[in-house]
């Protein structure tokens, strides 16, 4: 309603009846005021990523249980997003998807184990000339009972290393001298072919997909409480990245406080990027939550930043 003043604005819910405003801090205000914040909560973090070097989140899993290592993956880096990480305003406008354009991304973010894997599966299952997920790409050698395409797109490890200089990996990392990587290009492949693609990825990633080319609808996926969890996991099991066999093994009490603190971190530091919220507190209800979720997002209006309706 009002930004006259340098440190409280004015705002009033959109198609509030009320009249009358109130007061939000200023978008300088609001930067001022998480610069303060992060000395604080910065530290606790790099301590909770660096411990969770096994499982922090699997990527390139695609439902096939990868061999992965945490503390491979990597990100292209870019100052120019460093502003997306301060949770503060955007200016939006509606938006409907028209017939015959492309689908809006579908990106899932969630800890380990929450059950990301699952719920892509179902998707995949319920209609597969609907849904699809990227390959990734790697620069090992292709293995007699595997197609190119299929399981992966395979190159040499020189043009992986120029792709990743040429930032066409969202995601990328080494195993065992082997390179892995989901590329831009991959979820483009999905996109043109009228399909909804599915991705799952690391938060911190997430700003580099905002774009009003992929028009991502964000899903967070969160654990219920760890009373829940041994409830609901107790016969479940979680898969190993400890080696490089994929081996699965049951959930523990580490397994599940991981789980949940990761959960609290990723929700505080990336939340103001989540469109969706679903507890996995049962996989047929938060399946069906999320089925619904992506529907309305066919066929109903959004908010999405004013910068996605101009191109």
């Amino acid at each position: 309603m009002s930004q006259e003043d340098a440190t409280w604005w004015q705002a009033k819910h959109e198609g509030d009846a009320n009249p009358r405003a109130g007061l939000i801090p200023s978008k300088q205000f609001q930067e001022r005021r998480f610069a303060l914040r992060q000395p604080v909560t910065t530290l606790p973090v790099q301590r909770t990523m660096s411990r969770r070097s096994s499982g922090f989140r699997r990527s390139f899993r695609l439902s096939r249980n990868r061999k992965t290592n945490k503390s491979m993956y990597e990100s292209k880096k870019s100052e120019m997003y460093d502003m997306a990480d301060v949770p503060t305003y955007e200016e939006v406008a509606s938006y409907r998807r028209h017939s015959g354009a492309k689908h809006r991304l579908v990106v899932l973010v969630g800890p380990t184990g929450v059950g990301l894997n699952e719920l892509k599966r179902k998707l995949l299952i319920s209609d597969p000339q609907h849904y699809s997920v990227t390959i990734p790409h790697t620069s090992r050698p292709k293995k007699t009972h595997e197609t190119e395409g299929v399981e992966y797109h395979f190159i040499s490890k020189h043009l992986f290393e120029a792709d990743i200089h040429n930032n066409k990996f969202i995601e990328f990392g080494e195993y065992k001298g082997n390179y892995y990587g989901t590329s831009l290009d991959s979820i483009r492949s999905v996109l043109s072919k009228n399909k909804v693609c599915l991705i799952d990825v690391q938060p911190h990633t997430l700003k580099h997909l905002r774009t009003a080319e992929f028009k991502p609808f964000i899903v967070f996926v969160k654990p219920p409480t760890i009373d829940r969890l041994r409830e609901t996991r107790k016969n479940a099991k979680i898969v190993s990245s400890k080696d490089d066999k994929g081996s699965s093994k049951p959930f523990t009490e580490e397994d599940f406080q991981e789980m949940v603190n990761t959960a609290q971190m990723m929700e505080s530091h990336y939340g103001h990027l989540f469109e969706k919220v679903i507890v996995n507190d049962d996989l047929s209800t938060a399946y069906s939550e999320l089925q619904q979720a992506l529907k309305r997002l066919e066929t109903e209006t959004q908010w999405v930043p004013v910068s996605w309706t101009h191109s």
